[in-house]
């Protein structure tokens, strides 16, 4: 969630960079964001160079969100399977009803 936010706002702030409204207190609310959204980004990352290329080797970082406990999904108490169904349907919903209104219209 804060990742979008963050590409939405990228916008506005170049936007008031680019009109020279550097000093505004819109600008400076908004690097307050993403110097509080920056605390624990952190860590180390591996790169390999290989003819021309760059190739991720790696990253690493006590703040990281990942957990291979979790990224399983295996039975634990963390994360219940049943749990995505109900996600499922919610974030289904729209496509549904949008195929049934297809469907009533194509009938006339």
């Amino acid at each position: 969630m804060t990742m979008h936010e963050k590409q939405k706002l990228a916008i506005t702030f170049a936007e008031l960079v680019y009109n020279g409204q550097w000093f505004t207190p819109l600008r400076e609310a908004l690097s307050a964001f993403v110097d509080k959204t920056q605390e624990h980004v952190t860590g180390k990352v591996r790169l390999k160079l290989y003819k021309g290329n760059i190739i991720k080797a790696g990253a690493w970082s006590d703040w990281s969100l990942y957990s291979e406990e979790i990224a399983t999904f295996g039975e634990d108490e963390v994360y219940n399977q049943a749990d995505s169904a109900g996600f499922i349907n919610l974030y289904g919903l729209p496509i549904k009803v949008q195929a049934q209104v297809n469907a009533k219209n194509a009938k006339k």
